[in-house]
């Protein structure tokens, strides 16, 4: 997975910046959608992803992969994220 090249992204106190600047759209993530899109930028594959965020958040490997997925879902349906 990777971002597309129209994406920008910029952390912030609260959570993560995405800007769309095909379509100016601005998405806002929490704390762990930032985790995550730095996995992306990282160029991190699912498994590595989950490995990952399971050591961070001390969370169960099948809840975050399910997570996981779902966000990286959408961010592809938005167009945000490839691959």
């Amino acid at each position: 997975m990777n971002l597309t090249e129209h994406t920008k992204i910029r952390k912030e106190k609260f959570g993560t910046v995405l800007f769309d600047t095909l379509t100016e759209k601005i998405f806002v993530t929490d704390e762990i959608g930032g985790e995550i899109l730095q996995l992306v930028e990282q160029g991190k594959d699912l498994s590595q992803m989950v490995s990952e965020l399971c050591e961070t958040f001390d969370g169960e490997g099948q809840i975050i992969e399910k997570d996981v997925l779902e966000f990286t879902e959408q961010l592809k349906s938005d167009n945000i994220i490839s691959g």
